[in-house]
């Protein structure tokens, strides 16, 4: 519906998808998205509205209000007997949760059922527009393009360890790359075109391990879906005899290396960097994966300065049943710390990583101190970066800050709030959020409590005795 309050025109968008046994959405404004499944009605949707009362049909976010849309984006798991609505205000605020609940288990027919509801919403008094949209899922498909990914190569042999000289299919190895815990990684030519690739499979010791496998097919997919240029071109291989997946070469070092190698990293380096790094995560975010472990090692620059975001190994998007190889994936230092309390990765843990990334960058030190594997680590207030770098300027202390809260619901909700807030900079600074003691040191807090209670208690006898 459009909207003159706005400033001009805007409109509420709620679109459904359903591939395979999955259903996605994506969704801004306050036109509803429900989801019927058995007797429970459940809205999978939240109003982009004002909770200021007098300004509850006021849009704050829509199309044509802002120049950058931020929809919400949500996914699940489909059943045989689903049944989906999609309506308007004009729908759901005259009839109300349990009308729409009795109207949708009306009728068997989903245009009965959307016409019962429009009807409804006249005969209740609504004055706005009415429409409704109902889909009904009477079976499941087959599964979709993911799980077609996964399953077509997953059974091919491993190459094994190679030397310098060998082939892989249409490829000549020139050395190897990496070689870690579960993947080796090649540097390889394409003996045709002269092309440098760097081929990515498994150790040898995770032969026939199916999982490793779904794992490596699946970095290989989510690369093939984020189509940006801050993720190295993955190739084709439609005829590959083995497993594994080829990614294009570049010249450069991490961010990693070049720390290693003595770099100092200016404020405006790592701003720069920072919003990089964050127009690639805002792509993969869209996708609905995750990465899981973005740090320096993990950034590469190449000689003209552009960057790129590796390894999505680790990655992890909902549509892709794949069982994690290890306990915790990430580097423990980098983790968020609803992480260690055994929170799903989000989002909001992937902005954390920047951020400490950041200060690593800036200070050579962690937020919270070095963290090892297996270690379940306090986290208390991070030290202010400019206590080690006094050039950063404030806004930017503030801006990492933000992203390093240990509530993920003080973080960025978005890459493109903590992208925005750093190109916009000291132009229109980031204001830090001052914490309150309890949050701060709640052991410290506590004596405090009791002291203000005992003078209390004290105040309240010495009145009782006066009297």
């Amino acid at each position: 519906a459009s909207r003159t309050d706005a400033g001009g025109m805007a409109t509420t968008l709620t679109s459904l998808v359903l591939r395979g046994r999955r259903f996605h959405y994506a969704h801004v404004g306050d036109t509803r998205l429900y989801r019927l499944r058995g007797e429970t009605l459940e809205q999978l949707t939240v109003d982009h509205v004002w909770e200021t009362p007098g300004m509850s049909h006021v849009l704050k976010r829509a199309l044509g209000l802002d120049t950058h849309v931020l929809p919400d984006f949500g996914e699940g798991e489909l059943l045989a007997g689903d049944v989906f609505l999609i309506a308007c205000d004009g729908v759901w605020e005259p009839l109300g949760q349990l009308e729409l609940h009795r109207l949708l288990k009306l009728h068997d027919a989903p245009q009965r059922i959307a016409d019962a509801l429009v009807e409804a919403a006249h005969a209740h008094g609504g004055q706005d527009n009415a429409t409704a949209l109902v889909v009904r899922v009477d079976a499941l498909g087959e599964t979709g393009e993911a799980e077609d990914a996964l399953s077509d190569a997953r059974d091919l042999p491993l190459p094994g360890k190679l030397g310098a000289g060998a082939r892989l299919d249409d490829f000549v190895i020139e050395d190897v790359l990496h070689s870690g815990r579960d993947a080796l990684i090649y540097r390889a030519h394409h003996e045709k075109t002269g092309q440098r690739w760097a081929l990515k499979t498994l150790q040898p010791i995770l032969a026939g391990d199916a999982n490793a496998a779904c794992r490596l097919l699946a970095e290989e997919w989510f690369l093939k879906r984020v189509h940006s240029h801050y993720f190295p071109d993955v190739l084709a291989l439609p005829g590959r005899n083995f497993l594994y997946f080829a990614v294009r070469y570049h010249e450069g070092a991490t961010l990693q290396d070049q720390l290693d190698a003595g770099q100092h990293f200016s404020p405006v380096e790592v701003v720069t960097l920072m919003i990089r790094v964050l127009k690639g995560l805002a792509a993969l975010h869209r996708l609905d994966i995750v990465h899981r472990d973005i740090k320096p090692a993990n950034l590469h620059v190449d000689p003209a300065g552009k960057l790129r975001i590796l390894d999505l190994g680790v990655a992890r998007c909902p549509i892709l049943d794949t069982r994690e190889l290890h306990a915790q994936p990430g580097t423990p230092s980098y983790m968020a710390p609803e992480l260690f309390n055994s929170a799903e990765a989000s989002p909001l843990s992937d902005l954390y990583a920047l951020g400490a990334s950041g200060y690593h960058l800036l200070t050579r030190k962690y937020p919270y101190g070095e963290i090892e594997p297996f270690q379940r680590p306090k986290f208390g207030e991070p030290a202010p970066p400019s206590r080690t770098r006094p050039d950063i300027p404030p806004w930017l202390e503030n801006v990492l800050l933000k992203a390093l809260a240990r509530d993920p619901a003080q973080r960025f909700e978005t890459a493109e709030e903590m992208l925005l807030a750093l190109e916009r900079g000291e132009a229109n600074p980031l204001l830090r959020r001052r914490t309150p003691l309890i949050e701060r040191s709640p052991a410290g807090a506590w004596p405090l409590v009791a002291a203000l209670s005992i003078a209390l208690n004290l105040l309240l006898l010495f009145v009782l005795l006066a009297s």
